[in-house]
């Protein structure tokens, strides 16, 4: 029998080339690249955790069939999630006050898979839902990174710009500089399947929630970012990915499932001594995307483990 899964960290090596998948922002007519600053001092190119975890999202969004699985403004992709659903306005109406979180969370899980795997924040209540997925920054290697930055320009035809000019029109032909940016980066993530469909408030699983069909949504939207990375100005720099190496490794008991930054490169060997000295963690080693496949397609039949909670004491009469 095969034992439950807790959680999956996922670390590894990718080569991405002549991107520009994240960038701090335009001046001007200049893009500027990520830069991150490593605790050494040394700096190193970037591709933020907010970017990966919002392609993981919204593969979740485009892998799932029936979006009926979706709160209202999930459906649409609407950022505010839950905050902005009439369904729970309604729902914390209704709810008595000493319950109203509580209720208001077992609405929002039970309505919709994206809520619960990527987290929300209700404004109206205060009620914080964390995420299930978690990225950390990909981050180049030391020296294994290379920029540049390339002159555009939009042309017309003759005499064209100066018409709309004179029209008081934008001007039609313009100079703009943007980034390309080629290296190995290394990439964390943690997917925490215990939580998912756990209201907690009260820290109970909610009715009505199918765990597994939720879990197995997230592992396959954690296959379509690695099936074609995508971010900024991919409609002119979709990444070359030359190749992903790494690990995942598997916690099938109530531990965190622990990471070594590949930034190392023994992080391999410090995750193997790990699994050495603890219990309950499971480890595979992918050299292409083909095996890290189907590393998440094996896992993915596998019981979920939940929290032995006890149930909640009734209240005595009188």
């Amino acid at each position: 029998m095969s034992l439950p899964i807790f959680e999956i960290a996922i670390m590894g090596r990718a080569v991405w080339n002549l991107h520009s998948l994240n960038n701090e922002g335009t001046v001007g007519n200049v893009s500027e690249p990520r830069t991150v600053v490593l605790a050494d001092g040394s700096k190193s190119d970037g591709i933020s955790g907010e970017m990966l975890k919002h392609i993981h999202a919204q593969n979740v969004w485009l892998i799932a069939e029936d979006k009926s699985v979706f709160c209202q403004s999930c459906q649409t992709l609407q950022p505010q999630k839950a905050d902005k659903s009439s369904a729970l306005d309604d729902v914390s109406k209704k709810a008595p006050s000493a319950r109203r979180a509580q209720v208001i969370m077992d609405a929002a899980l039970q309505g919709c898979a994206l809520c619960d795997l990527h987290g929300f924040l209700r404004t109206k209540e205060a009620i914080p839902r964390s995420s299930v997925v978690e990225f950390g920054w990909a981050v180049a290697l030391r020296n294994e990174y290379h920029r540049d930055v390339h002159i555009h320009a939009r042309h017309v035809v003759e005499g064209r710009a100066d018409t709309e000019q004179q029209e008081g029109a934008a001007a039609a032909q313009m100079v703009y500089h943007r980034p390309t940016r080629s290296g190995t980066y290394a990439l964390v993530s943690v997917f925490c399947p215990w939580r998912i469909g756990l209201n907690e408030v009260n820290y109970h699983y909610v009715e009505g929630v199918d765990r597994e069909s939720r879990y197995r949504l997230g592992l396959d939207a954690y296959k379509a970012v690695f099936a074609r990375t995508d971010g900024a100005m991919t409609s002119t720099r979709l990444p070359h990915v030359e190749g992903i190496t790494g690990s995942v490794v598997i916690s099938t008991r109530n531990f965190p499932a622990p990471i070594a930054s590949p930034l190392r490169d023994d992080y391999q060997n410090t995750l193997k001594e790990l699994q050495k000295v603890t219990a309950g963690i499971e480890l595979a080693e992918f050299d292409s995307v083909q095996r890290l496949f189907g590393i998440l397609e094996e896992v993915k039949s596998r019981p979920l483990y939940s929290l032995k909670i006890a149930p909640t004491p009734k209240k005595g009469k009188g």
